[in-house]
């Protein structure tokens, strides 16, 4: 607990660094802050509301002077726990503006808080678009995009956020502001940038010393948002190039403040086909994606039968004897060939619960992706005292072995007396899996607490996958990230957080935390899960 006085000397710091209408410190506003869209709850001592880069320098330098440490937030989408902290929350969602749009060069810079769907919708009209469409679309912003190296639905053919990042504004713990992009090491550029910042010397030595262990700590996955990208940081460093921006994307704030993001741009695509296809063997899932992905899909999305289950079969069109969904999306080449071809290939070949439908039209299109988008809302508002938490859900496997996976998760739900949620982008081995229990009920919370241990053993060791694809660490997955790059890249991990922010301001507890996953369980309160 802090002193009154101590609450007192903070609120008078902050307003007079960014004026008193910008600070909150009611209880209202400090519960609502404790939460973001994971289990976690964490109450903050302050909020602050920031609108520009000053007054993001301004309230970190209160924070330093005080020794209070503060979380950056946007939109609070966070399913990890990452947007919660217990000093000063730093509000960025006014700090929104689109400053430049260059279709020339196929760029965008925005500051941090934009809505993914303002930008895009900015960016529709003049015929482009930012490629990574994470499913909180609508409400995610740029900042915790970023922070989370996002992906989403497409991710399978336009990967993550971090792969549309040219150049980051980054504000670091000690309030030097560094413009991150790729940059030589034998440039002038480098001297002139570390001179500034003499800390990122140290990082790239960290990185470049600790090469071989780092290489070695690669999993055979296609992406992840599993601590920070210290095998592409080590490859590109090796060829006397850092890529700073790397540096920073998937962070997840623990690093330093984005205040701004220069964002590759692409054309929306002059038409797309969408193919919806029920199968009545679970076991032809595998095979059945490892032909499509030969075609080149920008999307392919599975559910499983017993989530298909949960959904009102009837209301969606679901054919009863369907064991897996698959939903693809192919938008480059002859897409009617295509289309074709892919549905003859499989109609031959598996069982069809129903005939393939294809949808070339864009209203279609939306219809048959409302049973993907249902999947999720539909768990979650499930009725009854277990809730489809959300304590394992972005796992990431080698693809080859995602239908083995799910497999093994809808087991891991029934050994452990429930059932479970899985779909996910299985295009990329990215499965999202939500465990129906009522962690009210001091049996069920052992029983979550045993499948945890069970689901991570299986995730690092037996698929040698790691923990999270899409969705970042946060607190809810920290005490997992030693095992996923084994103690001496974690090392690594830790003396880069210490050389940038050595007092620890910026998110502590956040990735690089040994805090059991319910240290900050906030869902023993009877509340909807996220």
């Amino acid at each position: 607990m802090t002193r009154p006085a101590e609450d007192a000397t903070l609120r008078r710091s902050l307003e007079s660094a960014i004026g008193p209408e910008k600070v909150r410190m009611d209880d209202a506003t400090r519960r609502t802050y404790s939460t973001d869209a994971s289990p976690c709850a964490v109450e903050p001592r302050a909020v602050a509301f920031v609108e520009r880069e000053e007054e993001v320098l301004a309230v970190l330098r209160v924070c330093r002077e005080l020794d209070v440490p503060l979380t950056p937030r946007a939109s609070g989408t966070s399913l990890s726990g990452a947007a919660i902290g217990a000093g000063v929350v730093m509000d960025t969602t006014r700090f929104k503006r689109l400053l430049e749009f260059d279709p020339a060069r196929g760029l965008v810079r925005v500051e941090p808080g934009i809505l993914l769907s303002e930008l895009n919708t900015h960016l529709a009209e003049r015929g482009m678009r930012l490629a990574p469409d994470p499913g909180s679309q609508d409400l995610c912003r740029i900042g915790g995009m970023v922070g989370h190296n996002a992906s989403g639905y497409r991710s399978v053919k336009y990967g993550q956020t971090g792969d549309h990042v040219l150049e980051l504004k980054v504000v670091l713990a000690d309030g030097t502001s560094v413009r991150a992009h790729d940059v030589r090491l034998d440039s002038p550029e480098w001297a002139e940038v570390t001179g500034r910042a003499e800390a990122l010397e140290r990082v790239r030595r960290e990185i470049d010393e600790s090469r071989e262990a780092i290489l070695s700590s690669r999993r055979p996955i296609r992406k992840h948002s599993s601590g920070y990208n210290l095998v592409g940081l080590a490859e590109s460093i090796a060829h006397g190039v850092f890529p700073l921006a790397s540096l920073f994307v998937g962070s997840e704030g623990t690093l330093g403040i984005v205040t701004e993001a220069t964002l590759r741009v692409l054309p929306i695509p002059a038409q797309r086909v969408t193919l919806l296809l029920y199968l009545d063997r679970f076991e032809e899932l595998g095979p059945a994606v490892a032909e499509i992905l030969a075609w080149g899909p920008s999307a392919i999305e599975a559910v499983d039968g017993g989530s298909l289950a949960l959904l009102d079969r009837e209301a969606l069109g679901v054919p009863p004897t369907a064991q897996a969904m698959l939903l693809v999306e192919f938008d480059d080449g002859d897409l009617a060939a295509i289309a074709d071809g892919v549905v003859g290939r499989i109609r031959s070949r598996y069982r069809l619960s129903q005939a393939a439908e294809v949808a070339f039209d864009t209203a279609r299109q939306s219809a048959l992706w409302k049973v993907r988008r249902a999947v999720f809302p539909t768990i979650i508002q499930r009725p009854g005292p277990r809730k489809a938490w959300g304590f394992v859900e972005d796992p990431i496997v080698p693809r080859d072995r995602v239908p083995e996976f799910i497999e093994f998760l809808a087991g891991l739900a029934r050994r452990h007396g429930t059932e479970a949620g899985i779909y996910g982008h299985i295009g990329d081995g990215n499965t999202h899996y939500r465990p129906f229990f009522d962690p009210t009920d001091p049996a069920d919370f052992e029983r979550m607490q045993a499948l945890r241990i069970e689901f991570d053993d299986a995730v690092l060791d037996r698929f040698r996958g790691a923990p999270s694809g899409e969705h970042g660490i946060g607190r809810i997955r920290a005490e997992t990230l030693p095992r996923v790059w084994g103690p001496e890249v974690y090392g690594v991990m830790l003396r880069i957080k210490e050389a940038l922010d050595p007092r620890g301001l910026l998110n502590p507890g956040v990735m690089l935390s040994t805090d059991s996953w319910w240290a900050t369980w906030g869902g023993l309160e009877s509340r909807m899960p996220m």
